[in-house]
């Protein structure tokens, strides 16, 4: 029984060990399948960083595509500051340099194109102020030497048609005495010395116009013997001289009327013997010497003068002058002509008592003396009379020439 048990015993024990070892491997291969498979957390996280991965990377790529299309400096750096890890940040730092290459480059030609298009000297300094290792920098400063003589020389030619004096012209010759303006600066010398020839004729030309005397005329000729009015100034002083003698002859004339003496129409004869009024004045002459002889007595004033020069000399002592003759014989022809001419203004009465020839040495101006002493005494009575005047009628009375109302 006891070796039964024991057997019996063994027997479950060793049932219960295997039973146990079974448990244990099914237990330790559990353990084991747990710890190799990861957990569902694990698995989408691993998941997320996937996708995570993915989109980055997509995103990176549309980037590197949108930098592609605009193809710019500005695009390509916002791809490198946006993507400073990816996977084209080497090719967008290449991308970046040639396009800087190229815009320069592009700068470099436009402004060579710029500074040859304005062609000047200071164009093609400021390009090479602005592009110092430019491809066109030995080119422009070659440029600048061959324009800077030109500039200068079209710059002092430009200054000196604008002054456009003979002195302006003149310096420009001698500070560019071969320049390229030479010749016709030259021309223009030439054409300012005619203009102002041509300026002093007309100017001296309108001044003796506006003097409008022979003396402005004559002025002109000698100063511009070949001037472009010199026939005219002659025929003005000619036609000048005419009317002078015209005017001239007028006023002599003029006086000889207002004087109304025979020797005034005498001497009006002798003064302009080819005058318009010469005949009329003979005529006139001789009509007051034939009135003046029946109105007024004839007197032999060189015995009256010579006579009177006698006196003269014995009551003064000396010897007679033929000058005081002369004015004698003057004066007393002028007092002849005065009785002459003012005869109709005397009274009758007063040419009877005036002119006497019965006297001792009779003489014309004590004629006239006589005659203006009357009339003037005659004058001053009648004003005393009647009033200084204008004199008028008396009233008529009514009476008288109301009958014929």
């Amino acid at each position: 029984m006891s070796g039964n048990w024991r057997q019996q015993s063994e027997h479950a024990r060793r049932v219960a060990f295997s039973k146990l070892t079974i448990v244990a491997v099914i237990a330790a291969a559990a353990l084991a399948s747990a710890c190799s498979q990861p957990s569902d957390t694990q698995q989408a996280q691993q998941q997320q960083q996937g996708a995570d991965e993915q989109a980055r990377k997509d995103a990176d790529e549309k980037a590197w595509a949108d930098a592609e299309k605009t193809g710019t400096v500005a695009a390509y750096t916002a791809y490198l500051q946006n993507f400073g890890s990816g996977t084209h940040v080497s090719e967008a730092s290449q991308r970046i340099v040639a396009l800087n290459e190229a815009a320069r480059k592009a700068a470099d030609e436009k402004a060579w194109a710029d500074a040859e298009k304005a062609g000047t000297a200071a164009a093609y300094t400021a390009y090479i102020q602005n592009f110092g290792g430019g491809v066109h920098v030995a080119e422009a400063r070659q440029r600048v030497g061959e324009l800077g003589r030109k500039e200068a020389d079209d710059k002092a030619w430009a200054d000196a048609v604008r002054a456009g004096t003979p002195a302006a012209i003149t310096a420009y010759t001698q500070n560019f005495s071969s320049g390229a303006h030479v010749a016709e600066a030259r021309q223009r010398l030439a054409a300012l010395d005619e203009q102002a020839r041509k300026d002093a004729d007309d100017k001296a030309w309108a001044d003796a116009e506006k003097a409008g005397t022979a003396t402005a005329f004559n002025g002109y000729i000698q100063k511009f013997g070949s001037g472009a009015h010199v026939a005219e100034a002659r025929q003005r002083i000619a036609a000048l001289d005419e009317q002078a003698n015209k005017e001239a002859d007028e006023k002599a004339w003029a006086d000889a009327e207002k004087a109304g003496t025979p020797a005034a129409f005498t001497s009006y004869v002798q003064k302009f013997g080819s005058g318009a009024h010469v005949a009329e004045a003979r005529k006139r002459a001789a009509a007051l010497e034939t009135q003046g002889r029946k109105e007024v007595p004839f007197i032999d004033i060189q015995k009256t003068c010579k006579a009177a020069a006698g006196a003269m000399v014995r009551l003064m002592g000396g010897t007679t002058n033929e000058q005081d003759v002369n004015a004698c014989l003057d004066s007393e022809q002028k007092a002849r002509d005065q009785i002459v001419k003012d005869r109709a203004t005397y009274a009758a009465a007063d040419k009877a008592q005036c002119m006497r020839t019965d006297v001792y040495l009779p003489s014309y101006v004590e004629w006239l003396t006589c005659l203006e002493m009357e009339r003037d005494v005659r004058k001053m009575e009648q004003e005393e009379r009647f009033g200084a005047g204008p004199w008028t009628l008396p009233r008529i009375r009514p009476a008288i020439n109301s009958a014929g109302r």
